[in-house]
């Protein structure tokens, strides 16, 4: 049975799972009755229960419906009534800023955005489920959902795991795209729910509609062969029936004429010849008013069905075609037909009227209602040539400027569907005779499509764009292209996208990334610097600032696939700003342009460039470049002169206010630097480990699939050295990144995270002192060590190695020795720069270097100049591996007695960093010698 089902469902919510059940069937077939009949055991599991009915005369706004059934929570959670007159959307931001869910006013950020609002429910359900424990969320006729509202669903199915929380679904159609989707969920439940047979019918009839029994027994046949026990078609019948007063008791003698009645009510032939009649009854115009009522469907607003008529002369043909058994009126203006096969014959008696002419008329009236004008361009496309080009450019006025509003309500999707009707009524004469309408509807749709899974509609109008169109209209769309394959972490589409943009605007350049043509745009900005004077001013050209802006776009896909290219686009920027003048996009250039400074070496010059990035960006204010100057200032050039407890404050307030913006691919990188650098500097390992767990999961929730690698490599290696494992810790592989994930990484050549995964495992090795693992894990990462140049990630990448060079015993050329002297000038310099971070790191390398020169006072010089260092700074993992580096160094000496306080100085170092299991793998190793029972074994 279905309910035992349900049951168990919420038995296991209860205990703290997460469940979506789909009640599939047809329309009446009891999908709202079983959800309802929970009701009892969620309120003896102290839970509650909430429904969201979509009303199926709410054509605008199905998603408002959908988030008026979350208003239902008001008095549990804040102790206040909900207020009746808000709509879904402002009563979900009134109880959210009283639980505290949200601290800002709407005027500071927008909340009105898709994922916004998709961010939004998944915080109120969360914490709702945990207050009520359990919550059940009714979602009655899904399949009259639009694409907003879905859009909800799909985050809250497929991207959210909610403790305490059933979602209870009615669905009619089990084909729908969306329950295709769900049903692959492992949370996720089916329950088909069959048509009633005749049996059930009769008692359905008896028990639930208080029916005589025999009445019931005679017409339940009937029911059956009409309704095919659809309960919700069988309920309007009755009504039919007993508006007819066909329900009633009457004699023996009359019961045959009674039964003949009904028979003409509930058969298809019977009925259509009764109907025709009646029908062949109304006026002309009543039935034309009809015609045009049932090009509307079963239930109808009377205010739609007439452009000529008052409002009461319709009334007055309704209330007749009413006597006539033929419709008839719900509340106000809302009317239906009291029997589906009056739509079909409706539609087929135009006697006075052709069908693209009422089509035309219903369009016309139609668009004087905004909410109705989706409906109004599927009939002014279906009245053909009707309407005239100038008609059409009317209604294209007014469909956008409604358009314009539904979006600004929050209905993204819902004004693409009004745009790309829009379009498919004015053809292709748009793109040619009327170009800059042809502009403001493509600007329009664009910033309605707000999904990677849009991509296709998108593709299918390139596609159909003709070559007459604009360069702004060829630009808009492959600057959306660019747009939505970033959000899919499509780089190959992302730069193929950009390159069309760019060549629209006349700013032509190649997405190679190679030597020569960095070398090239190199060249042209060294042209353009000393041959031209610098433009001084703010850029005046559209063109200019919307080719910087997409350039901008491009920082993601080239530092993380193609670093070279990123050097190419910084210096194209640049040529630009000098010729131009500045765009708000120039102060991101200048942040690339500190990059390359810094990875050239030129530090004090990065510093300077970088400030000059911030006080562009303050003067050319732009709502991204706020956030992402300081957000690459803070992660890429800072950490060589500032430690952690400088740069976390900035991190996290320039975090918090890119994700207020909707930034959320800047703010994941302030996250993964958040991470790197607490790594980095030493950062107690328990907390960051909980740390990484909540960033990961933001980073799912708002889709940044292209960090996940990133933050699974972080998320290995802490799990790696924190919890024990028979493998040695820099092996550890498939918690949080699998092999074919790293295989991936590694065909579609995504250097920064490859790169970042081979780092980690020699850092870890190093602490282990495990050299000829860390070297192979660095001759993994020098592969990929040009995606990390001038990063603070490469300089440790550089100690690692010089580190591996002095431990791993080689013949030292003349070469090898000079390369080594740079490499301990240049930990120098960083060391100068920034102490902190660096010079117990080039302490340690001169001792490393002086023991494989074998000048054992200087090695223990360095070493103590090392330890001295981490203990000044407080750092547990570099006062470890310095003591342990020491610690075998003085086995070496065999002055035993101290390097066993060495490495048990080593091991308490790395226990209060959290690197237990790196103790663990060192306890092993020196576990005898440690007990005082046998040297150990270099």
């Amino acid at each position: 049975m279905v309910s035992n089902e349900l049951r168990f469902a919420l038995a296991e919510t209860s205990a703290g799972g997460c469940k979506v059940a789909v009640l599939m069937g047809e329309p009446g077939s009891g999908k709202t009755q079983q959800a309802h009949d929970l009701l009892p055991f969620v309120r003896q599991r102290g839970g509650m229960l909430i429904e969201s009915r979509i009303e199926s005369l709410n054509w605008s706004n199905p998603l408002d419906s959908l988030l008026l059934g979350l208003s239902q929570l008001s008095q549990p959670l804040s102790k206040h009534l909900s207020d009746p007159s808000l709509s879904g959307q402002d009563a979900l931001f009134d109880l959210s800023r009283r639980l505290g869910l949200i601290v800002h006013e709407a005027t500071e950020v927008d909340l009105s955005l898709a994922r916004h609002l998709q961010l939004l429910v998944g915080q109120l359900l969360a914490y709702a489920s945990q207050q009520l424990k359990p919550l059940v969320w009714i979602i009655d006729d899904v399949d009259l959902l639009d694409q907003d509202a879905l859009a909800i669903l799909d985050y809250l199915i497929e991207h959210r795991v909610t403790p305490y929380l059933m979602l209870l679904l009615c669905v009619r159609n089990e084909q729908h795209n969306a329950v295709v989707r769900w049903k692959t969920q492992a949370h996720c439940q089916l329950f088909p729910l069959a048509p009633f047979s005749v049996r059930d019918t009769v008692n359905w009839l008896i028990e639930d509609q208080q029916l005589n029994p025999r009445l019931a027994a005679e017409i339940a046949p009937f029911l059956q062969q009409t309704c095919q026990g659809n309960l919700q078609l069988c309920r309007f019948l009755l009504d039919s029936l007993a508006a007819h007063d066909l329900l009633g008791n009457v004699p023996e003698e009359q019961w045959p004429q009674r039964l003949q009645q009904i028979s003409l009510q509930l058969r298809t032939p019977e009925a259509e010849s009764f109907f025709r009649e009646q029908l062949s009854a109304l006026p002309e115009t009543g039935v034309e008013i009809l015609q045009s009522a049932s090009l509307i469907g079963m239930e109808f607003d009377a205010r739609l069905l007439h452009d000529y008529l008052p409002i009461s002369a319709v009334q007055e043909h309704l209330l007749l075609a009413q006597q006539q058994g033929l419709v008839e009126v719900i509340s106000g203006d809302i009317w239906r037909f009291v029997h589906p096969h009056l739509l079909r014959l409706a539609q087929h008696t135009f006697e006075f009227q052709t069908e693209a002419e009422l089509h035309a008329r219903l369009a016309q009236r139609m668009m004087k209602f905004p909410n109705f004008a989706l409906q109004a361009l599927r009939h002014a496309q279906q009245a053909g040539a009707i309407f005239s080009l100038a008609e059409r450019v009317k209604f294209a006025e007014q469909s956008l400027q409604i358009a314009t509003q539904v979006f600004q309500q929050g209905s993204p999707l819902h004004a693409g569907q009004i745009l790309e009707q829009l379009l498919a009524l004015l053809g292709e004469t748009v793109w040619r005779e009327y170009p800059e309408l042809s502009e403001r509807i493509v600007a329009a749709w664009c910033a309605t499509l707000q999904e990677s899974t849009q991509l296709t509609d998108l593709h299918a109008l390139q596609r159909s764009v003709p070559e007459q169109a604009s360069q702004r209209v060829v630009y808009l769309l492959a600057a959306t292209h660019l747009r939505l394959a970033l959000l899919a972490s499509d780089y190959q589409r992302a730069f193929v996208a950009a390159e069309i943009a760019l060549d629209a605007l006349n700013v032509p350049i190649a997405m190679r990334g190679d030597r020569w043509q960095l070398a090239y745009v190199f060249l042209q900005w060294l042209f353009y610097r000393y041959t031209r004077k610098a433009r001084l001013q703010s850029c005046e050209s559209v063109q200019i600032n919307a080719a910087q802006e997409t350039l901008a776009d491009l920082f993601g896909p080239c530092l993380f696939s193609r670093p070279r290219l990123l050097a190419a686009l910084t210096l194209k920027q640049l040529s630009l700003t000098h010729r131009h003048g500045f765009s708000p996009a120039t102060s991101g250039a200048k942040m690339g342009a500190a990059l390359l400074l810094s990875a050239v070496g030129r530090l004090d010059a990065a510093f300077e460039v970088a400030q000059q990035a911030h006080v562009l960006a303050q003067t050319y204010p732009n709502d991204r470049q706020r956030h992402r100057v300081p957000i690459l200032d803070l992660g890429f050039i800072q950490p060589w002169r500032c430690n952690l407890q400088q740069l976390l404050p900035e991190v996290w307030r320039w975090q918090h206010n890119a994700y207020l913006h909707g930034d959320f691919e800047f703010a994941g990188y302030a996250n993964m630097f958040y991470l790197g650098h607490s790594i980095l500097n030493g950062s107690p390992l328990l907390h960051l480990e909980k740390e990484a767990a909540k960033i990961d999961e933001d980073l799912r929730h708002t889709r940044q699939q292209h960090l996940l690698p990133m933050s699974g490599a972080f998320r290995q290696f802490l799990h790696n050295a924190v919890h024990l494992s028979n493998l040695p810790p820099w092996e550890g592989l498939g918690a949080f990144i699998q092999q074919s994930t790293l295989g991936e990484l590694i065909e579609r050549n995504d250097a920064i995270n490859v790169f970042n995964f081979y780092l980690s495992q020699a850092y870890l090795a190093t602490f282990c002192c495990a050299p000829e693992a860390s070297k192979a894990a660095l001759e993994q990462a020098s592969q990929y060590a040009q995606s990390a140049k001038g990063t603070v990630i490469a300089a440790l990448f550089e100690h690692l190695s010089a580190l591996s060079a002095c431990v791993v015993p080689l013949k030292r050329s003349w070469w090898a020795r000079r390369k080594m002297q740079k490499a301990i000038a240049r930990h120098q310099r960083w060391a100068e720069q920034n102490p902190s971070l660096f010079a117990c790191k080039s302490a340690l390398l001169q001792a490393e270097w002086a023991k494989a020169e074998q000048d054992d006072e200087a090695a223990q010089h360095f070493y103590l100049s090392a330890i001295e260092s981490a203990r000044e700074h407080q750092h547990h993992h570099e006062y470890g591996l310095a003591a342990l580096y020491y610690g075998r160094f003085l086995l070496g000496l065999q002055q035993f007695h101290h390097a066993r306080q060495m490495l048990n100085l080593a091991l308490e170092q790395y226990e209060s960093w959290g690197a237990l299991a790196v103790s663990a793998y060192l306890r092993r190793e020196y576990g005898a010698f440690l007990n005082k029972k046998t040297p150990a074994k270099l």
